[in-house]
C-alpha cells in the first residue's frame, strides 16, 4: 500500500505545544540483573591475570603409602605422583557499536549536531556505553552458567570462545549436565583417569520416575523438598566445602520458597549486601539471579525464540546463545566393573537410563572462594574502549568495549546443585 502523507503534517495540537519529557531519563526495558557475578566478586574471587601461555592452578589428589606395619617388618616404598595442574586460558569478550560524529558527541565537543542542545533529551553516546557494560556482563553471567569447551561427543555444542563455567566444572564425566553435556575433563585434566574423582561433581536428579528404562520413556519435573536442599548441602560438605552461596532462577526461588514455606522453614526475605533478596538456609544464602539456568524465564523475559524481528532484542552469551534448559536424552548407564546395563547411573545422582530429560528449574549451592575470577589487569582489555576509523567514511567511526577475562572453579566437589524440578 502507497504511503499517504498527513496533510498539513501537523494538527494544531502538535504544532502549538512541546512534548513532556522528563530529561536525562531513559528506561532500561531489556537489561536484568546479574547477582551471580556480583556475589563472587563481593567474595574477593577477583585474581588479575598478569600474563602467560594461560592460567594453571595447582591440585592435590592423591596421597603418600602408609599402613599399619610390625616393628622390623620391611616395606616396598615407590613413589607416586599427588599433584599436578590445571590449565585455563583467557578468553575475550568484546560489544560494540558504530558512533556517528554527526548524531553524537564523544565528550570532546567536537561532534553531536543532533543530539545536543536544548533539544536533547538525552545523551546517546552515554547510552550506548553504559550498553557495551551490560551487554559484557550479560554475556559473562550467562556464560558462567555454561561451558567453555568444544564440542565432542558428550559435550553438544561448541562453546570455546568463553568463559569454563559451571556447567564443565560442576560435572564428573558420567552424569548429564542440566544442559545434557557429559565432560570427561576440565581445565585439561581428565575425569575418572590417573586423578580419580578429584574434579568430580555428582548432580542431584529430581525428576520423576519413567515408565520404562528402555528408551521412549519420559522423566518430567519433579518437586524439591527440603530434604533436597539438605542433600545438596551434605554433597558439598562431604567433600570439605563450605557453601555459603546459592543461586537458582526466580523461577526455581519460587518452588525452594514454596517447599520451604510448606515445612514452616525459615524462608526469611532479607536484604543483603548486594542489593538481590535471599532466602537463608543452613547458612546458604539463596538468591534469585534472572538469568541462572530455567525453563520458564524464556517467557518473561527476551531470552525466548520469539522475541521480536530487530535482531537485537535478545539477551544472549558469548556465543550467542542463552541459558534456557531444553530436553535431552540420557543414554544407557552401565555398571563399570561387570559392564551390565543400569537403570540410573551408577552415580547415585538418580538419572535413568535411555530417558527424555525435561531440566526445568536449576539450584545450585557454592562454596564462592572456590571460584577465580580472572581479568587481564591490560586497561585496553578490562572494559577498554578502542576506537577505529570506517575507511572513506566522513562521521562513522567503530567503538569495542574489550574484556580479557575468564571464570572457574579450583575445588569443584566444594560445590552442589540439583536439576528437574518446577514450582
Amino acid at each position: 500500500m502507497a504511503f499517504t502523507p498527513n496533510d498539513p503534517l501537523f494538527n494544531e495540537i502538535d504544532s502549538t505545544n512541546l512534548e513532556s519529557v522528563r530529561k536525562n531519563v531513559v528506561f532500561n526495558n531489556f537489561f536484568v540483573g546479574t547477582p551471580f557475578l556480583e556475589k563472587l566478586r563481593v567474595a574477593g574471587v577477583a585474581d588479575p591475570y598478569l600474563g602467560g601461555a594461560g592460567m594453571t592452578e595447582g591440585i592435590l589428589y592423591g596421597r603418600p603409602q602408609g599402613a599399619g606395619v610390625m616393628p622390623g617388618q620391611d616395606i616396598t616404598i615407590t613413589r607416586q605422583q599427588i599433584d599436578t595442574k590445571m590449565k585455563f586460558f583467557p578468553k575475550l569478550y568484546v560489544s560494540w557499536f558504530p558512533m556517528d560524529e554527526w548524531e553524537m558527541d564523544d565528550g570532546s565537543g567536537q561532534g553531536g549536531v543532533v543530539n545536543s542542545g536544548p533539544a536533547k533529551i538525552a545523551d546517546i553516546y552515554t547510552l550506548f556505553m553504559e550498553g557495551l557494560v551490560m551487554q559484557i556482563n550479560t554475556m559473562i553471567e550467562m556464560d558462567s552458567f555454561r561451558h567453555g569447551q568444544q564440542s565432542s561427543a558428550t559435550v553438544l555444542d561448541n562453546r570455546i570462545k568463553v568463559s569454563n563455567g559451571l556447567d564443565e566444572a560442576l560435572n564428573n564425566g558420567i552424569d548429564y549436565s542440566v544442559y545434557g553435556n557429559r565432560y570427561a575433563y576440565y581445565g585439561g585434566q581428565v575425569r575418572n583417569g590417573n586423578i580419580g574423582v578429584a574434579l568430580n561433581v555428582t548432580p542431584l536428579y529430581l525428576g520423576t520416575a519413567p515408565s520404562t528404562f528402555a528408551g521412549g520413556g519420559v522423566s518430567n519435573p519433579g518437586q524439591i523438598n527440603f530434604g533436597a536442599l539438605q542433600r545438596l548441602w551434605s554433597q558439598a560438605r562431604v567433600a570439605g566445602g563450605k557453601p555459603t552461596l546459592g543461586i537458582t532462577n526466580v523461577f526455581g526461588f519460587e518452588a525452594i520458597s514454596v517447599a520451604l514455606d510448606v515445612y514452616r522453614r525459615d524462608v526469611s526475605n532479607i536484604k543483603h549486601d548486594i542489593r538481590w533478596d535471599s532466602l537463608n538456609f543452613n547458612g546458604v544464602d539463596l538468591f534469585a539471579d534472572s538469568l541462572a539456568p530455567s525453563a520458564q524465564a524464556q517467557y518473561y523475559i527476551a531470552i525466548g525464540p520469539n522475541v521480536g524481528s530487530a535482531g537485537n532484542t535478545n539477551l544472549v552469551d558469548g556465543v550467542g546463545s542463552n541459558t534456557t534448559t531444553v530436553q535431552f536424552t540420557t543414554g544407557q548407564f552401565t555398571n563399570a566393573t561387570t559392564g551390565g546395563n543400569l537403570d540410573y547411573s551408577p552415580t547415585n545422582s538418580g538419572l535413568p537410563s535411555n530417558t527424555t530429560i525435561m531440566p526445568s528449574e536449576y539450584v545450585a549451592f557454592l562454596e564462592p572462594e572456590s571460584f577465580k575470577l580472572r581479568t587481564t589487569d591490560k586497561p585496553g582489555f578490562d572494559f577498554g574502549i578502542r576506537r577505529t576509523k570506517l575507511p572513506y567514511n566522513v562521521t562513522v567511526d567503530a567503538i569495542m568495549m574489550r574484556l580479557g577475562t575468564n571464570l572457574y572453579n579450583v575445588q569443584p566437589r566444594h560445590n552442589s546443585y540439583a536439576y528437574g524440578f518446577s514450582n
